[in-house]
């Protein structure tokens, strides 16, 4: 037997059924579940920058030098011959040259050369979720009169 649909307090044949087939009418609201997916955020663990000092032997070629004296000779100009011809006295005296050599001299210094940061990238990508979900079905189930 069908039951008819009917809000409380009013008859079947009231003013909102006005219509033969709404009259004859019958009708039950399906539900079905679905899935609503949230995401949580948790924490995973800690990242940390630590600077700290290493020492580490460094080689480095350096050119340096000496100065060594060395004797040059040369032949007397016109002028020194004349003098001498015309009975000058022979210098005598010294000369000096001042010899040097170099040396490396290290010096360290602290210069910045690079900042090094610590940022979190965020990576994606795609699970599967799986789970079961419920649907109303309505099937139409007739009953026979035994009258007839």
């Amino acid at each position: 037997m069908a039951a008819q649909n009917t809000t409380p307090g009013q008859t079947p044949h009231g003013p909102h059924h006005s219509d033969a087939t709404e009259r004859d009418a019958a009708s039950v609201v399906r539900h079905e579940e679905r899935l609503v997916i949230h995401r949580e955020q948790e924490q995973t663990g800690r990242a940390r920058l630590r600077k700290y000092v290493v020492s580490e032997p460094v080689r480095q070629e350096v050119t340096v030098a000496t100065e060594e004296p060395d004797v040059v000779r040369t032949a007397v100009t016109a002028e020194e011959r004349q003098a001498f011809l015309d009975g000058r006295e022979l210098a005598v005296g010294e000369d000096e040259v001042i010899l040097y050599r170099t040396e490396p001299v290290v010096q360290t210094v602290r210069v910045p050369y690079q900042r090094v940061r610590l940022v979190a990238r965020r990576v994606e990508h795609t699970e599967v979720v799986e789970d079961t979900l419920r649907k109303e079905r309505v099937d139409i189930e007739t009953q026979e009169d035994p009258r007839v």
